[in-house]
């Protein structure tokens, strides 16, 4: 154990950070409560410095994917981390603030887990799904003291991996297939967490009775639905050609790149997250792209049309041409795709093509459970469809506080919540559940340079307040219902975390506290009122 200097105590204000490096170590200082803590200065999900991230109510954002922390302990609050920060000793002495460093030590460190006990807990957990929400769910199981047997049950080959990076850096080619895995092997068997591989045929969410292909089955004690979506087709002629693809797994975006290192010219069909941020991507890989879609700005439907615009002239920008108001009649080609022919009787070449037009749920397989029209299933405050049955992700339709309606929400950080929230509920004994599920949604991307982070939940909105400067990217962008503030949207992440944490105090802002203000305006008054009500 070696102890060092490393700040004074006057560069380190009440309610402020401060990063250092110790040795190689980066390491975070933090001034709360009327006591220093230092804390590992990496996020655990990419490393981002969090010394660059928001000190909230006692919470540490990450600046890039809003991770949370507890700034005393270093716990994990939220994901998209799995991990928590290592905590380290620190002290004050004649305005000198000293950390103590043990030997080896890391700015990460893995949540308290219970080992796997089957002899002495013999209840069954099964888990069907092994994305974000089934992942968060069998590690947050373990965290609440379950020991009996956990089956994650999954329909891929593959260790639960990073979804969102199929869209991004790995499909540009900026990340390599060993960023992708969320844990290793050797971390499921440690610590008692079986997988599976099997096609789920049938749940009966009356008798818990899950039916696999190969003709078997098992009755489990708990069981959480986490099968996320699969892509919706497009039903034209031609579909079938090859060459055409989704893109929704590790292995869509294997085929994607393969295809890719072959073709000049690409096309999308559509014009939300998956197309957007796969346009970016193959033009980082230097095809032409040329995006078709029926809506009239892309993304207009989440962000609102000026933001959509702002996006369209980004990616004109990076040589992307636009297709829109305009669909897909047929693609045309002997055995791959060569061109595509749109309803009004154009043709665009292209020699690779991606369908990503959304999602529909995975429910197909759920017996004696109401569906609602999209394949959703209903969930109350904790995720549970029915006794002992729980769903969580992009399946789930799920009570959000702050509209007063239930909403289903496909991103991957609040599937990785909903799995957290759902195994607390699964562990919880039955005469102390948990608290109502009540986390602010949270979704970020990133094209080309551009980072857009967004908190809240508005599925519809009649209002829209833009601060800043959306031709220069920084601004913000709030979404309302009359006064009421639903969401925001910008490139002002630190402004955004501050309306997350309104959002979650309860303290929501109107349009008139914000109306008229400039971006720096309504970013200072974001923080003032936070500091306030925090």
């Amino acid at each position: 154990m070696n102890e060092y200097c490393v700040a004074r105590i006057d560069e380190l204000p009440e309610g402020q950070m401060k990063s250092v490096v110790v040795g190689e170590l980066p390491i975070v200082l933090i001034n709360y409560g009327g006591r220093i803590h230092a804390l590992g200065g990496k996020c655990p999900h990419y490393g981002a410095p969090l010394g660059e991230g928001s000190l909230l109510g006692g919470r540490i954002f990450c600046p890039w994917h809003q991770s949370l922390f507890d700034a005393r302990a270093g716990d994990l609050v939220h994901p998209p981390a799995l991990d928590g920060l290592t905590r380290f000793d620190a002290r004050v002495e004649g305005g000198d603030v000293f950390v103590a460093i043990p030997e080896g030590a890391q700015t990460w460190r893995t949540m308290p887990m219970c080992a796997c006990e089957p002899d002495e807990d013999r209840r069954l957990f099964t888990v069907i799904g092994a994305g974000g929400a089934g992942a968060a769910a069998v590690e947050t199981l373990r965290q609440e003291g379950f020991k009996g047997r956990i089956v994650m049950i999954g329909i891929e080959d593959r260790l639960p991996y990073d979804r969102p990076n199929c869209s991004k850096g790995l499909l540009s080619g900026e990340a390599s297939d060993d960023w992708m895995p969320l844990r290793s092997e050797d971390f499921y068997k440690q610590y008692g967490i079986e997988r599976m591989r099997k096609r789920v045929l049938s749940l009966d969410v009356r008798t818990r009775e899950i039916k696999l292909e190969g003709n078997q089955q098992m009755t489990a004690d708990a069981v959480l639905i986490a099968t996320g979506a699969r892509p919706r087709s497009l039903d034209v002629p031609g579909i079938d050609l090859k060459g055409i693809h989704y893109l929704r797994t590790w292995s869509d975006c294997a085929a994607i790149v393969a295809t890719a290192e072959k073709a000049r010219r690409a096309l999308i069909a559509g014009a939300g997250f998956i197309a957007l941020e796969a346009a970016a991507s193959l033009r980082h890989r230097g095809l032409a792209v040329t995006i078709v879609a029926p809506a009239e700005a892309p993304m207009a439907r989440v962000f609102g049309a000026p933001v959509g615009e702002m996006l369209r002239r980004l990616h004109e920008a990076k040589g992307v041409r636009f297709r829109l108001g305009r669909t897909v009649r047929r693609f045309i080609g002997d055995h791959a795709v060569r061109e595509t022919e749109l309803e009004d009787g154009t043709r665009e070449k292209a020699d690779l093509v991606v369908i990503g037009i959304g999602v529909r749920p995975a429910t197909d397989f759920v017996r004696g459970a109401h569906l609602a029209s999209d394949g959703s299933l209903e969930v109350d405050e904790n995720l549970r469809v029915a006794e002992g049955v729980y769903a969580a992700g992009d399946i789930a339709r799920y009570p959000e506080p702050r509209l007063g309606e239930s909403v289903r929400i496909e991103h991957w950080r609040l599937a990785q919540q909903h799995g957290r929230a759902a195994a607390r509920a699964m562990a919880a004994p039955r005469e102390a559940p948990p608290p109502p599920f009540t986390a602010v949604p949270f979704f970020w991307t990133r094209q080309y340079d551009l980072s857009l982070h967004y908190a809240g939940a508005a599925p519809d909105w009649d209002g829209l307040l833009v601060a800043g400067d959306l031709e220069a990217r920084d601004f913000l962008v709030f979404y309302a219902v009359g006064e009421r503030l639903l969401a925001a949207a910008g490139t002002r992440a630190a402004a955004i975390d501050a309306f997350s944490e309104l959002l979650r105090l309860g303290r929501i802002p109107t349009t008139a506290d914000l109306r008229g203000k400039s971006a720096d305006e309504a970013a200072a008054w974001l923080k003032e009122r936070q500091a306030a009500e925090g």
